[in-house]
């Protein structure tokens, strides 16, 4: 995208689903993102999802030169396909990314080489003991492959980890429990549980004194610190703000992909799940959790009644039980 916008000298502007401008310049790559959900399916946006195409459709009428990338999860286009078919339009040229075939595999394979073998100088580094054949079989193949990899690079001392347990959600979870028992104190650690609580963190939004208290994080918003040893490994500027020019007080900080806010969430659930269902940002716990009994996705954790009537008192008190009446959160609650 980057690449082609830079040929046709157009721009480029990134959104979510929920914030599509009214309008944008001429010559402009519009992509967007987070459908259904940042994380996962909420089971409660098709309404939204459908006013968004709308809201895309009457900008491309008014607007010239401007082409829209959809950046929606495969799995969840082909759950909702027919409930979108009045948008057919919109995916005329259609792009799977997780599509398998053996010309993939192979750059996937110099990509394998490239991020992980190649750089290591250390010969009795365990990454040597890991193979691609490894990645291909692990437990976490729903994950994409170059996700993953682009993991374990990133994670270059959990490659071990990884061997012994193939299953990229767990060895990411894990570490950051460890991370979280090991050095509570460190405002690292502690920033990172906030902005999985909150969702992101910006200077210029109001900070959350509650949730501080609440967690015992021992952090203020002038302790934040981007350059710190700890939480550089895991949050950046998110993405579009970067390629929208937003002003760095006005940026939000993320996890570098939603896969590891996935991660740290399920190591604060285990931590204290009733904490979680009362404090954590509303629409990550729409996303992840579901009730005991329901199938569950690979991502995706499960809650007892008793947390199900947490979740629900909260919403209740939010007045948001109508707006999420359909969510199997609330129709499980005893109320």
């Amino acid at each position: 995208m980057k690449k082609c916008a830079g040929i046709k000298q157009w721009n480029i502007f990134q959104c979510r689903f929920t914030e599509i401008p009214n309008d944008v310049a001429e010559n402009t790559i519009l992509f967007i993102y987070g459908w259904f959900g940042l994380w996962n399916d909420d089971l409660c946006s098709l309404g939204s999802v459908k006013m968004a195409f709308q809201n895309i459709v009457d900008l491309m009428k008014r607007t010239k030169n401007i082409k829209t990338i959809i950046g929606m999860r495969s799995d969840l286009y082909k759950k909702y396909h027919q409930e979108l078919v009045k948008y057919s339009d919109l995916f005329q040229h259609e792009l799977f990314l997780d599509s398998v075939n053996t010309h993939k595999d192979a750059e996937y394979l110099k990509y394998f080489d490239k991020r992980i073998k190649a750089l290591c100088k250390n010969k009795e580094c365990q990454c040597r003991q890991l193979s691609f054949e490894m990645l291909c079989k692990g437990k976490d193949k729903i994950i994409g492959l170059p996700l993953r990899i682009n993991i374990l690079a990133n994670y270059h001392d959990l490659i071990g980890n990884y061997i012994r347990d193939p299953d990229i959600l767990k060895v990411m979870t894990d570490d950051i429990t460890t991370l979280r028992e090991n050095i509570k104190k460190t405002k690292g650690c502690n920033w990172i549980d906030y902005i999985c609580l909150k969702g992101r963190f910006s200077p210029s939004e109001e900070f959350d004194e509650g949730i501080v208290k609440v967690f015992d994080l021992r952090i203020t918003r002038s302790s934040f610190d981007v350059t710190d040893t700890i939480l550089k490994r895991y949050v950046r500027i998110r993405y579009s703000d970067q390629q929208n020019n937003v002003s760095a007080m006005k940026a939000q900080y993320v996890f570098w992909h939603p896969f590891i806010y996935i991660c740290v969430f399920h190591s604060l659930f285990k931590y204290n799940q009733n904490l979680v269902l009362k404090h954590c940002n509303v629409d990550a716990i729409l996303q992840l959790v579901r009730p005991e009994g329901f199938d569950t996705a690979y991502i995706e954790v499960s809650v007892d009644n008793h947390g199900i009537d947490l979740f629900y008192e909260r919403l209740r008190q939010l007045n948001l039980v109508e707006r999420y009446k359909d969510h199997p959160l609330v129709r499980s609650a005893s109320k």
